[in-house]
């Protein structure tokens, strides 16, 4: 035992014992603090991970190949902007523009319709009963993206081997009040069949074609085009159908197709940009929705995409994003203002083949299981006709269901998606 020779050095002997006491103390408390600690979080990921597994008792997992698929990483081919003037063939220039203009500067809109005019002549002709669709695609549509977007809000991501195992896979839709969870968004609910939006665009171009799909007489969204020959009637079969219509929206591209007579580009101020979709808008009635035509440069520019919203905000119209970019500011600006939202999942017939039509359909159907909605595009071509004449009456005995866009679009407004 230390013996202390005065009170000083027994009194600092004291303070030293009651600092060491302090510091041990400190350090057991922190020690079984941090402990609980882990010991919660431990318990809390226990719980979460029953749930899911509860979730997803009976549930039948993707196969390896369409997780992959499904999970492949998009694959954006983005054309550079060009920047050589493009040359037309000299019988569209006028007289007058010879006097005033360089071979160059050639009127698109006379170009455009004196394009349309020669294969809708092809078109009539005896013994040839379709449009040649590569040349019309070549005319009013850039090269669209073959990337599937499965989901289009965050969250962590999954490797394809579990989706394979089935983690996350929802097929039966299961009610989020029955899942001891807290999600962080209230996810959208349709009911306990999967449902699936068909969205044709480029309407009312082809007429043959058009009428070809508007003869299905099925609940398919129609996205009409602003230019169509006689476009009031073919609105009028449209609906009459049980077609919803929509606005398609001719926007600037990167590629060097042409979009004329109407389009919004990123040239125009915010005042052209406003009158130019006022100027689409009118000539539609009772429509509740618009979607991009092309648009993979414009539908990037935020300046004159909030103008867009701004305008739908007023009229109260839905915006889908044909997503013909990654890098499209639509959903940011779509939630920013409030403006109802969707995003496509799935091009179905970048090939005009009825056999690739077909798995692209599935590839729908297969994002509504998960999901429980999915918004497909298609086109008025003959590939597209054939498939949908097939597929269409295959869903009863599939339980998925057909809904207009602006069906599917307000219930992600209300789950704030």
């Amino acid at each position: 035992m230390k013996i202390l020779n005065s009170n000083k050095e027994a009194q600092k002997y004291r303070i030293k014992q009651a600092v060491k006491f302090i510091l041990l103390s400190a350090f057991f408390v922190s020690g079984f603090f941090l402990l609980g600690m882990l010991i919660y979080k431990i318990n809390l990921e226990s719980e979460i991970i029953d749930a899911e597994i509860a979730a997803q008792q009976n549930i039948a997992p993707l196969s390896k190949n369409d997780a992959d698929f499904l999970y492949a990483e998009p694959e954006f081919e983005k054309v550079m902007e060009v920047t050589e003037p493009v040359s037309y063939p000299e019988k569209v220039v006028s007289e007058n523009q010879k006097e005033n203009k360089s071979e160059t500067e050639i009127d698109g809109t006379a170009l455009f319709y004196q394009k349309l005019a020669e294969l809708e002549a092809a078109d009539k002709r005896e013994n040839e009963s379709d449009l040649p669709q590569e040349e019309l695609d070549k005319l009013y549509e850039e090269k669209l993206p073959d990337n599937v977007i499965v989901e289009d809000w965050e969250e962590p991501e999954l490797t394809p081997e579990q989706i394979a195992e089935g983690y996350h896979v929802y097929q039966r839709h299961t009610d989020v009040k029955k899942l001891n969870i807290i999600p962080k968004y209230k996810p959208a609910y349709f009911g306990e069949e999967p449902v699936i939006a068909v969205v044709i665009d480029d309407m009312g171009i082809a007429k043959k074609r058009t009428a070809d799909i508007i003869s299905l007489q099925a609940p398919l969204t129609a996205s009409f085009l602003t230019y169509g020959a006689d476009l009031d009637n073919q609105v009028k079969a449209a609906k009459k159908a049980g077609m919803e219509i929509m606005l398609h929206a001719p926007m600037e591209p990167y590629s060097k197709a042409d979009v004329a007579p109407d389009v919004l580009t990123t040239k125009m101020n915010k005042k052209d940009v406003r009158l130019g979709l006022e100027k689409m808008l009118s000539k539609f009635s009772d429509i509740k929705g618009i979607n991009n035509h092309m648009g993979s440069k414009f539908t990037e520019d935020k300046e004159r995409m909030q103008v867009v919203m701004e305008v739908l905000k007023e009229k109260d119209l839905f915006f889908l994003d044909s997503k013909t970019t990654s890098h499209s500011v639509g959903k940011e600006l779509a939630q920013k203002n409030g403006v109802s939202y969707a995003t496509r999942h799935v091009f179905i017939d970048n090939k005009n083949q009825v056999d690739y039509i077909l798995n692209q359909l599935k590839i729908a159907e297969k994002i509504a299981k998960r999901n429980g909605y999915a918004v497909a595009i298609g086109h008025p071509k003959s590939g597209t006709y054939e498939a949908l004449k097939q597929w269409l009456p295959s869903l009863k005995e599939k339980k998925i269901k057909i809904l207009h866009m602006s069906d599917i679009v307000k219930v992600l407004h209300k789950s704030h998606i």
